[in-house]
C-alpha cells in the first residue's frame, strides 16, 4: 500500500510532468525534465513510472480528473430538469473549452496511435465521466417521472456533444470563428431545448 509521503511524491511528479508536457509536447519532454523540474532521484521517479508513456497517462489522467473535480459534488440546485441541463452545460463548457483543455485534447489526438491506451483514458477520465454525469441525471430525472428515456447513458453522450459539440471542434481546429461566450450559452440551451422538446410538429 502506497505511503502518504508515496502518494504525495507521485502526485507532484504528474503535476509537473503535465505541465511540462502541455508546454512542450510529448517528444518535448524527456524523464529527465521532470526530475530537474521536481528534484529528488531517477530511482524514485523510475519506481512509480515505468516509463514516459506510462508517465504521460497518468499525467493526462491526473489533468482530467483535477479539472472534472467540481462535476463529481455536483448537486442539482433547481428542481426544473431544463435549468439543471444547462447548469452542468455551464460546468462543461469552463472544463472542455478552456485553452489548457483544448491543448490537452490537441497532444493526446496527436500521440494517440502511437502511445497505447492513452487515448482510451482520455476518453475514460474526460468525455465518458461528462457523459455518465449527464446520464445519472437524467436517469434520476426519469426514476422521478419528470421524463421518458430509454437508455440515459447514450442519452446523456448525445446531449453532452450536442451541447459543446461545436464550439469545441472551432477551439480545436483553431477556426477563425472562435465562439463568443454568447454563442457557447446558446449552443448549451439550444441543445437543451431540442433534446427536452424536440423539433417534430405533433
Amino acid at each position: 500500500m502506497p505511503t502518504r509521503q508515496g502518494t504525495e511524491r507521485r502526485t507532484v511528479i504528474l503535476r509537473a510532468a503535465g505541465q511540462l508536457f502541455l508546454a512542450r509536447g510529448y517528444a518535448g519532454v524527456s524523464m529527465e525534465d521532470v526530475l530537474h523540474a521536481v528534484g529528488g532521484s531517477k530511482s524514485t521517479l523510475y519506481r512509480h513510472f515505468a516509463d514516459k508513456a506510462e508517465l504521460f497517462r497518468s499525467a493526462v489522467e491526473a489533468l482530467l480528473d483535477e479539472k472534472s473535480a467540481p462535476l463529481r459534488s455536483f448537486t442539482p440546485e433547481d428542481a426544473d430538469v431544463a435549468a439543471t441541463l444547462v447548469a452542468l452545460g455551464r460546468h462543461f463548457a469552463t472544463i472542455v473549452l478552456d485553452p489548457s483543455s483544448i491543448a490537452l485534447h490537441r497532444l493526446v489526438t496527436a500521440e494517440a496511435e502511437r502511445i497505447p491506451g492513452i487515448g482510451q483514458a482520455f476518453f475514460e477520465h474526460g468525455p465518458a465521466f461528462g457523459q455518465a454525469v449527464l446520464g445519472r441525471y437524467l436517469q434520476s430525472a426519469a426514476d422521478q417521472g419528470l421524463i421518458r428515456i430509454a437508455d440515459a447513458r447514450a442519452a446523456g453522450a448525445q446531449l453532452y456533444q450536442a451541447m459543446l459539440g461545436d464550439p469545441q471542434m472551432r477551439l480545436l481546429t483553431n477556426s477563425p470563428s472562435r465562439p463568443a461566450p454568447s454563442e457557447v450559452e446558446h449552443s448549451i440551451t439550444t441543445a437543451v431545448d431540442v433534446f427536452l422538446h424536440g423539433t417534430l410538429v405533433r
